[in-house]
């Protein structure tokens, strides 16, 4: 699978201009502030010249790092440090993205992202789960996939041996198109009615006053949370809006 992912990254190629560097540069700097008030890592990787053109890093020190001993660019490096176990997940979802969307046709390839999450071994040897949102941030001319953009958060109060969870989504459906059964998911990763239920108990409500607001059964609603907190694989409703809300299910 490694050798696979690794054709695939070298074999993309693109059709752009000095003038498209131009362009995205005046955008870089937006990126940039972004992140530090959301307070999470942004990346920005050109497939073009198979390099990071942005990488604001909020995550080194967490994992015992200076940035000096940081390479930005070197991917392989970086992909030594993902559990052994959650490797062969990433590489896989990746993979089966680029063959979806060679099957999606022109500009609506910048509808889909690739949420998944992984560990990742910090300098004293232990794991950090990270939330990756993988997402096309622009087209070449002829509708190829030119930059990436990567949004990544710390799942915190996260069992440790939890396997990864992943999705393709359609962010403007809120579809998940693929590793959907993974979870247990026909095609939305949040019914109408765990709607409903999340934005009760975002209002601070208890199963017997989201029970009578909706007019259904206090099992019911129980049944609909433990829906929520399985699909999302978290332990209680705080973590699994915080969850939703990292990967705009919500929005």
């Amino acid at each position: 699978m490694n050798k696979e992912y690794e054709r695939i990254r070298n074999s993309l190629s693109c059709s752009v201009s000095p003038e498209d560097y131009r362009t995205l540069e005046l955008r870089l700097s937006y990126l940039a502030e972004m992140a530090q008030i959301e307070n999470r890592s942004i990346s920005l990787y050109d497939v073009h010249k198979k390099q990071f053109l942005l990488k604001v890093d909020k995550h080194i020190q967490l994992l015992g790092y200076d940035p000096s001993e940081i390479n930005i660019n070197d991917i392989d490096g970086y992909h030594s440090m993902i559990h052994s176990d959650d490797l062969p997940c990433m590489y896989d979802a990746e993979i089966k993205m680029y063959n979806f969307l060679q099957h999606i046709q022109g500009p609506a390839k910048k509808d889909y992202k690739l949420i998944y999450d992984y560990r990742v071994k910090a300098k004293n040897g232990q794991y950090i789960r990270f939330l990756h949102q993988l997402i096309i941030f622009e087209l070449d001319s002829n509708y190829h996939s030119w930059i990436l953009l990567i949004l990544s958060d710390v799942l915190s109060n996260h069992p440790a041996n939890e396997r990864p969870r992943r999705f393709l989504l359609n962010t403007k459906t809120k579809r998940v198109c693929l590793f959907n059964e993974e979870a247990g998911i026909a095609s939305e990763i949040v019914t109408k009615r765990e709607r409903e239920i999340i934005e009760l108990v975002s209002q601070g409500m208890d199963s017997d006053e989201t029970a009578e607001r909706l007019c259904i059964s206090r099992h019911t609603v129980h049944n609909h949370r433990r829906n929520i907190l399985s699909k999302t694989h978290t332990k209680n409703m705080i973590q699994a809006i915080t969850y939703l809300n990292a990967i705009g299910v919500l929005s």
